[in-house]
């Protein structure tokens, strides 16, 4: 009699796995099933052409906390929530107590060593310092200002045209160039790149760069570190992206900064 090798007993396994689960899977129900071995990831990559809506979905149905399971052996368990409570007793009242660790710094390498990945002491001060920034008047006077600015010029008269017309459009792309277009003034003090107005222009490459690097943490997040991590290596999908969105932030905020300079040296011999 022949004896069944581990390769072909591990395809026998997947495969029925696979079968049940598109037996089972009810569309839409709002809820990850954890099956034996690859956990909560095949109904994660089925709904990830929608994925903010489903996991909008997922939480609200989990009381705005969720525990996702991922494959056995490959350390892609996570935790999400969006309730107020933790989320203000993890990154503030007990920061301590939940250290990001190395592996989230690397996720998230393109990052730096900015507050969203610091740690410890770092964080501290990184955190004093942002305080300090946002809570000054002129910082807070100039936001409000480019913020009411962004509604009256950009938003209302786009939402007015949309409506007069009966046409359709992205609310995410249009709230994603609203925040592109404050956030870059607001920061770095520049004029408006009106990457969000009547004309819907495409968007610059700062833009876009920024879009990149978004869907590529995304990505991470749902890909096993070592696929991600030699997809890094070879230079290839969403990681060749990643560095190229990278090599564009360094040469934009370059500009920027290079321009403050210029623009403080300039002051001083007024």
């Amino acid at each position: 009699m022949a004896s069944i090798s581990l390769f072909e007993a591990s395809v026998a396994f997947f495969c029925f796995i696979i079968l049940c689960f598109f037996h089972f899977k009810k569309p839409h129900d709002g809820f990850l099933r954890n099956w034996p071995g690859v956990g909560m990831l095949p109904g994660l990559l089925m709904e990830f052409h929608q994925i903010y809506e489903f996991t909008v979905e997922i939480l609200r149905n989990s009381n705005l906390t969720f525990q996702f399971k991922g494959p056995w052996f490959l350390g892609m368990d996570m935790l999400f929530t969006v309730d107020q409570a933790n989320i203000h007793h993890i990154i503030s009242s007990n920061f301590t107590n939940y250290i990001k660790g190395p592996e989230f710094k690397e996720v998230f390498d393109v990052l730096g060593d900015g507050i969203l990945t610091a740690d410890s002491e770092l964080w501290k001060n990184l955190r004093k310092a942002s305080k300090v920034m946002f809570s000054h008047q002129g910082f807070r006077r100039l936001s409000m200002s480019t913020t009411r600015r962004k509604l009256e010029e950009g938003l209302v008269p786009l939402f007015n045209r949309i409506s007069e017309e009966g046409t359709v459009v992205d609310l995410q792309d249009v709230f994603v160039r609203f925040m592109f277009d404050t956030t870059l003034v607001t920061v770095t003090g520049s004029s408006d790149p009106r990457s969000l107005s009547i004309e819907m222009p495409e968007v610059g490459e700062f833009a876009k760069a920024l879009n990149d690097v978004g869907e590529a943490i995304m990505y991470r997040h749902v890909k096993p570190m070592f696929l991600w991590k030699l997809q890094r290596w070879f230079g290839f999908g969403q990681e060749k992206k990643l560095s190229k969105a990278n090599d564009t932030l360094n040469r934009m905020c370059t500009v920027y900064i290079n321009k403050e300079r210029g623009d403080k040296i300039t002051r001083c011999y007024q």
